[in-house]
């Protein structure tokens, strides 16, 4: 089954687990430049009017995909940075839900999600609860519960976040209104590499509910059977 260019100007080359192709705009100091990004089996690539880069997976240390935008952190040294890596922003209408389904069974934790529509718990989710995440700029939402998935959906902005419990490197709490995911997504500070999620829950998460997310995210993480 092919598919051609539809409403959205995305680009699919052949079957959508072989290969897809879209436009987006490479964003840098001086103005940015058009081009068309592939992501198929061998990697990420982008094809534009100044530059053209080939990524393979092994060498993104960091991937994080929204329905506005993909940025992708490397393994290069940066010109500008002393001491820092290469980072690259694309921005467009990027197909986030089909990319999502694509990448997260070719990519371990370094694929960062930050997106909710692109993962919706499959059927109805186990347990739900509206929550608020703090931080410098709060946000309020939901916080879904899978049989192997965690989805936090916001309207703010890119805090979305979608992750496998093999995405999670912990949970903790200090009581049945609080919650905190500590991720193995980077946090804004150079070479730290786990970043905390808090949130304050509406509606209280007993003790049962919460010894079952941290069982399973154990059992995923391998360090128990």
């Amino acid at each position: 089954m092919a598919f051609g260019k539809t409403a959205g100007c995305i680009i699919l080359a052949g079957v959508w687990a072989a290969a897809a192709q879209f436009p987006v705009r490479h964003e840098h100091l001086r103005k940015g430049c058009a081009g068309v990004m592939t992501v198929d089996e061998s990697g990420v690539s982008f094809a534009g009017e100044r530059h053209a880069w080939h990524w393979k997976y092994q060498d993104i240390q960091e991937l994080k995909l929204a329905p506005s935008g993909i940025h992708l952190l490397t393994y290069e040294d940066s010109r500008l940075r002393p001491g820092a890596d290469r980072e690259y922003a694309f921005t467009g209408k990027i197909p986030a839900a089909e990319l999502y389904t694509f990448l997260r069974e070719r990519m371990d934790q370094r694929f960062v999600a930050e997106t909710a529509e692109a993962a919706q718990v499959a059927g109805a989710p186990l347990w739900q609860v509206p929550v608020k995440h703090r931080g410098r700029r709060g946000s309020q939402g939901t916080l879904a519960f899978g049989a192997d998935t965690i989805v936090y959906a916001t309207a703010r902005g890119r805090e979305s976040r979608t992750w496998r419990y093999a995405d999670i490197d912990n949970i903790s709490s200090s009581g049945p209104f609080q919650l905190t995911i500590t991720t193995f997504e980077r946090a804004a500070l150079h070479y730290q590499d786990r970043k905390e999620f808090n949130f304050a829950l509406k509606e209280p998460i007993t003790e049962a509910r919460y010894n079952q997310i941290w069982l399973e995210i154990e059992k995923k993480n391998g360090r128990i059977q």
